[in-house]
């Protein structure tokens, strides 16, 4: 059993970025042109499903990030209302280099393999790591290549 801890902090739920006009007007224009394609490979309800996403993209994209409330303890690591206990987690990684640092967490079920938990720019590294290495291993895990080419795009 580990020694009793408790580390709190609040962080956004994601970074977020300010979009202007131009962002909006690549992203229709691209939305519209795949949805095209669609329609002449004669899949229209691929169509409709591009359309209606893009548009339901750009109206969530400039919503604010909301605040998230993390708990690491002894028990597991909690953000917002959501509990991870540590028998459901293999190993963790700080990615502290990244412009809005984040630990990633690996999980054991097949379905939710990794878990990202936003943490705060003050919170203290070195207080967080110590506590995760005495309940995990650590593993070097890199954002997921999907989750890159997002951020890359702009989402």
């Amino acid at each position: 059993m580990p020694k009793p801890f408790r580390i709190e902090w609040d962080a956004h739920e994601y970074e977020h970025k300010q979009r202007n006009r131009d962002w909006f007007w690549a992203v229709g224009i691209m939305s519209v042109a795949l949805a095209v394609v669609a329609i002449i490979f004669g899949n229209i309800i691929l169509a409709l499903l591009i359309l209606v996403g893009a548009f339901s993209l750009s109206l969530f994209i400039n919503r604010p990030p909301e605040h998230v409330h993390v708990v690491v303890d002894e028990r597991g690591v909690t953000r917002g209302k959501t509990h991870y206990p540590y028998e459901t987690l293999k190993y963790f990684w700080i990615d502290h280099l990244h412009s809005h640092p984040k630990i990633i967490l690996r999980s054991k079920k097949m379905f939710m393999p990794l878990i990202v938990i936003p943490l705060d720019v003050e919170a203290n590294l070195d207080v967080i790591h110590t506590a995760l290495s005495g309940v995990l291993e650590e593993e070097f895990h890199s954002l997921p290549f999907v989750e890159k080419i997002l951020e890359y795009l702009g989402f």
